[in-house]
């Protein structure tokens, strides 16, 4: 599976950042400070989310909470929103993913984060789309993706196979 384009809208320095045409190979240059680390960064939230004793949660506080994540240019919007688009020709399937996941600081003073969208696109036929109606009868249920819960993810657990893939080595 490979990855093929990402979409960052409040992510860190990113207003809205999207990549297209990722191939085989990705080299990230610039200067010093222009969001080579936050760009990549956005991958490995993908797969702390997706790898065993990690989940949505986790992966926040690991990077300090929502307010070193979302971007500070961006007030007037409170989501912070991650897609990601993959491909596979295994076995002579061609099938194209789509993974997309918004999330924000909850209202009330409990100050947790929750999912405000998770959506999972196979070939262009949504296969998930929540919040959902279980969702809306108990909240917390947004606190969690199914990306994170395999028995919630057995449709798409190729794109949480892959996530769990992601190494990042920095020199």
């Amino acid at each position: 599976m490979k990855f093929r384009r990402i979409h960052l809208q409040n992510w860190r320095n990113f207003i809205d950042a999207d990549i297209i045409d990722i191939g085989d190979r990705l080299f990230i240059t610039g200067p010093n400070a222009c969001g080579k680390s936050n760009l990549l960064d956005a991958f490995r939230f993908l797969r702390d989310i997706a790898k065993t004793g990690g989940g949505f949660q986790q992966a926040l506080q690991d990077r300090g909470g929502l307010s070193k994540v979302r971007c500070l240019a961006a007030r007037r919007y409170p989501d912070v929103r991650i897609e990601v688009e993959l491909s596979t020709g295994a076995n002579g399937d061609l099938s194209n993913w789509r993974y997309a996941l918004s999330f924000r600081q909850q209202n009330s003073g409990k100050r947790r984060m929750l999912l405000s969208e998770e959506k999972v696109w196979r070939n262009n036929k949504i296969i998930l789309s929540r919040p959902d109606a279980q969702d809306k009868l108990d909240e917390l249920r947004l606190t969690q993706t199914h990306l994170e819960q395999i028995n919630a993810n057995q449709q798409f657990r190729p794109i949480a196979d892959e996530f769990q893939k992601i190494v990042y080595l920095h020199l």
